[in-house]
């Protein structure tokens, strides 16, 4: 009898066959460990690159906002003035981060101290956007304040066709006048007339009685040039508004039409970088109360200049632009000739969003990736 054999694997077989074709649990893990180096990698090169753009938007910016305040000093033969929180008023006229300040007004101990928290946030988007209302630089919506504390309405921009009201474009400003701050200094409002350079303060039509009346007051009709804004096609998210100080006195509550819809338009408006912190503006000190000056008063005042303040120092200087500046709290006075003989100059707190104003290189290293951009 013959006997067949079957030419089909058996079991035993069929699983080492099986085996063979699977992966092992090591070439498992392998593998994984292959791709999560490759994700980690792919996400820091995609952060680095973030990081990149970033920072050259911000400095494309800042760089627009230079040639803003040169065009500025063109038109107007000064540079506008550092604003402020100077104090409180009871009838709450005292603008938050908008009142004309001068060097004197500014806490601290020596000019050079005060020097360091000398700055505004506000400015820019006061002189150079024209963020305000028509009764505080002559030109822009229609604004109606109901009180300290309380919320303003405001007419839609572009409403109506009688004079005063010609809103196109919807940025810009009037004149400044003589004092640099529509009528602030030198023609203060009536009800503010205690209170000189205040925000409150302003008389864009320079009336001699101003009305009472805050209502009326709002309705001035004033005719005249419109200057800027003197920033091109400024992206509307980079527009942030100030609702509050924090515990140390800075202005960094910033936030957005996003968040705080019903009252964003009636904020103080500030510029922001890419990481959505407001841009600093410094200028050198003006004598007195006369912003079209910048010869400050008084003979140490007068020594006074961009490169005595230590956050907007290089963190490395070099050696071409080394000069000698003002000894900060780390007894260091190396500062650069550039930043010495600016008239004007601009801080984004860059990445990290934090500054420390008292020493130019500190040990947690904020300042390292400080973006400075000056003007002459």
């Amino acid at each position: 009898m013959s006997v067949t054999h079957s030419t089909l694997p058996n079991a035993t077989s069929r699983l080492r066959q099986r085996g063979r074709n699977a992966f092992t649990l090591t070439e498992l893990l392998t593998t994984v460990a292959i791709i999560v180096v490759l994700i980690g990698t792919l996400f820091v090169g995609i952060s680095a690159a973030t990081r990149r753009a970033q920072r050259a938007k911000t400095q494309f910016l800042m760089n627009s906002v230079a040639a803003g305040l040169g065009q500025f000093q063109t038109d107007f033969g000064f540079l506008p003035p550092v604003l402020m929180k100077r104090s409180t008023v009871s009838n709450g006229n005292a603008g938050l981060a908008r009142d004309v300040t001068t060097l004197t007004q500014v806490a601290g101990g020596t000019p050079f101290i005060k020097q360091q928290n000398w700055y505004s946030y506000t400015t820019l988007a006061d002189f150079l956007l024209g963020a305000g209302g028509r009764d505080q630089d002559g030109y822009g919506a229609v604004w109606t304040w109901q009180g300290s504390g309380a919320a303003a309405t405001v007419n839609v921009e572009g409403a109506g066709s009688a004079p005063g009201r010609k809103e196109n474009p919807r940025g810009g400003i009037r004149n400044p006048g003589s004092d640099g701050c529509w009528g602030a200094i030198d023609a203060p409002r009536s009800s503010m007339a205690a209170f000189p350079g205040f925000f409150g303060a302003r008389n864009p039509n320079r009336d001699a009685v101003t009305p009472a009346n805050n209502a009326a007051w709002n309705e001035l009709s004033i005719e005249g040039r419109v200057y800027g804004p003197y920033i091109d096609s400024i992206d509307e998210r980079l527009i942030g508004g100030i609702s509050g100080i924090d515990a140390a006195g800075n202005y960094g509550i910033v936030t957005s039409t996003e968040v705080d819809a019903a009252t964003f338009d009636r904020l103080p408006k500030c510029i922001l970088d890419y990481w959505g912190s407001p841009i600093a503006y410094y200028r050198t000190p003006y004598s007195g109360t006369d912003l079209r000056s910048d010869v400050p008063s008084g003979v140490q005042d007068g020594l006074l200049n961009l490169g005595d303040v230590f956050c907007l120092r290089p963190w490395d200087v070099s050696t071409k632009e080394t000069a000698t500046g003002a000894a900060d709290a780390n007894g260091d006075a190396s500062s650069s000739s550039s930043l010495k003989g600016a008239s004007f100059a601009l801080l984004s707190a860059g990445q990290d969003r934090a500054v420390d104003r008292s020493v130019r290189r500190d040990l947690a290293e904020f300042n390292k990736d400080n973006i400075v951009e000056v003007g002459k």
